[in-house]
């Protein structure tokens, strides 16, 4: 797929920026209850650094030359703005994670039964589903959306295009493998990797299934 490229190119391209993002990122989550907030940031801060700047510089003319890179200065900047929409997306993934346990204990309750696989398709599902979502939802969110509507466009999205948004889920559940792995990775990379490369898949377009729907979309 053409976003799996240009995502890796990206990510080779800027690989010091990431590692001093991951960094960062790790320190403002530590407490836990900055974990969304710090996510958030670290979204908005790489899709601006990395994709917006590139995009201004690529459309040429004068003004192209005067675009600067963004600097590390401005995260605390993007944090204040972020923080309630950060946080409110951190406990919607808490309270994911509280259901899908749920769902697991009714699996393992009817082992080897209809029911129990159900359950079990069920609630595999819905985490795939929802691993498809992040990329719309942080994009929307870093635009300034609540959280509502930041569900629903997403949702209308990967409903829009569910070959694409399904596939994008892949890269991420292969760098979870990875990081069990190679412990280090999520602490010294993992996490700028996995949002840049989300914020490609957000910005990105899936092959068309129904012309300029995804534009009226975001």
């Amino acid at each position: 797929m053409r976003v799996w490229r240009g995502a890796g190119a990206r990510l080779w391209d800027n690989l010091p920026r990431l590692i001093v993002v991951n960094v960062l990122w790790l320190a403002a989550s530590w407490p836990l209850l900055t974990l969304g907030a710090a996510t958030l940031t670290a979204y908005a801060w790489l899709r601006r650094a990395v994709l917006e700047v590139e995009d201004e510089r690529s459309e040429g003319g004068p003004a192209a030359l005067a675009v600067s890179e963004e600097p590390y200065t401005s995260l605390p900047r993007f944090f204040r703005r972020l923080w309630w929409p950060g946080t409110l997306w951190a406990g919607l993934n808490a309270l994911l994670l509280l259901v899908l346990s749920a769902n697991f204990v009714l699996w393992r309750a009817d082992p080897g039964t209809l029911r129990g696989a159900l359950w079990g398709a069920l609630g595999s599902y819905l985490a795939w589903f929802w691993l498809a979502l992040q990329p719309f939802v942080l994009d929307a969110l870093a635009e300034g959306v609540r959280l509502p509507r930041a569900l629903a466009e997403a949702v209308r999205i990967v409903l829009a295009y569910p070959l694409y948004a399904h596939l994008c889920a892949l890269p991420p559940l292969l760098l979870a493998a990875l990081g069990w792995w190679f412990t280090s990775l999520w602490p010294l990379v993992g996490v700028s990797v996995l949002l840049l490369y989300w914020a490609q898949v957000a910005t990105g377009d899936p092959a068309p299934r129904r012309p300029g729907h995804l534009e009226d979309v975001l």
